[in-house]
């Protein structure tokens, strides 16, 4: 069924078709087996085209931002990593035409939060720094609700850009979109394309803050290593960071993972980790924090694939 899946997604216009990609190669931790088939769909009409296939033949498949958030087994997946391709990464500047300063920025699902804070500040424009140091695309941030101590996704976001099932795309207010706390109420199978967000004149004052922020996460964090970031949501009232060093995790290493020296909330692969060495970890985690503290984490990273029952 893979073989005729592929062909068939091949002869569709602006789609791009590799089977059996190891996702290792687009994942920020660095492991992971094949999927089925890697699936690229550059324009909106490539994406629709290329969801309808996927529906009429019910075949398994996730989309991919920039893989911060996934951790696929060392198995692979045998179904389709659906990306979004070049259509879906710009950033358009929308200014007042009224000169009050309400302007807006306009990004597409592929683009990345670094790439989006970029913009904002050669533009001069402040409203989304709240994200400096988030390694995500803006699909998969708009979809988690991500964000940093300094604040989310929803504390700018105006509307996003859904493709639901093979259906047109449609802009759904922030305020449906139902953004807690590094959750959203979007169903599985729904794709964000585009997001805008509300943004403002900025100071310089204010990027000189993003840069400090930005400072403080290098110093603190362990940037140079493959991870996924944050592997913890912070429970109510706490810190997950601090409930696994209490625990007394921090350091510990299962395999070529590693719950890191910095920040006891990020795993990291420190060289040769494969994906069931980091998912015992992250297991190890929540079984100790549970027990010394009674805490419950829950993790923010999702697995993908064939895994082997703990």
């Amino acid at each position: 069924m893979m073989k005729s899946l592929r062909e068939r997604l091949a002869l569709l216009p602006d789609v791009d078709v590799t089977a059996d990609e190891p996702m290792a190669r687009h994942t920020t931790y660095k492991v992971g087996g094949p999927a089925g088939a890697l699936v690229v769909a550059h324009t909106m009409a490539a994406l629709q085209a290329t969801l309808s296939v996927l529906y009429s033949v019910g075949a398994p498949w996730f989309v991919l931002g920039n893989g911060s958030n996934v951790l696929v087994a060392d198995r692979g997946f045998d179904g389709v990593v659906l990306m979004l391709g070049r259509g879906f990464g710009e950033v358009a500047v929308r200014r007042d035409a009224r000169g009050a300063g309400a302007h807006t920025l306009e990004v597409g699902g592929a683009v990345s939060v670094t790439k989006l804070l970029r913009v904002a500040k050669a533009e001069k424009l402040a409203g989304v720094e709240q994200l400096g140091g988030v390694p995500a695309s803006m699909g998969g941030a708009v979809r988690m609700n991500a964000g940093t101590r300094a604040g989310d996704v929803a504390q700018s976001l105006l509307e996003a850009q859904i493709v639901v099932a093979n259906a047109a795309p449609r802009w759904f207010p922030a305020r449906d979109l139902g953004l807690a706390y590094r959750h959203s109420v979007l169903p599985v199978g729904a794709v964000v394309t585009g997001a805008r967000f509300a943004v403002t004149d900025a100071t310089d004052a204010m990027f000189a803050q993003l840069d400090e922020v930005l400072a403080y996460r290098k110093a603190t964090q362990p940037l140079q290593m493959p991870s996924c970031g944050s592997v913890f949501a912070n429970p109510p009232g706490d810190a997950a960071g601090r409930l696994i060093e209490a625990a007394g995790l921090k350091g510990r290493k299962i395999g070529g993972a590693q719950v890191s020296e910095q920040h006891a909330n990020w795993i990291v692969n420190t060289g040769d980790a494969t994906a069931a060495d980091v998912r015992a970890l992250i297991a190890l985690c929540v079984a100790e924090v549970e027990a010394t503290a009674g805490v419950t984490l829950r993790p923010e990273v999702q697995l993908l694939g064939d895994w082997e029952v703990l």
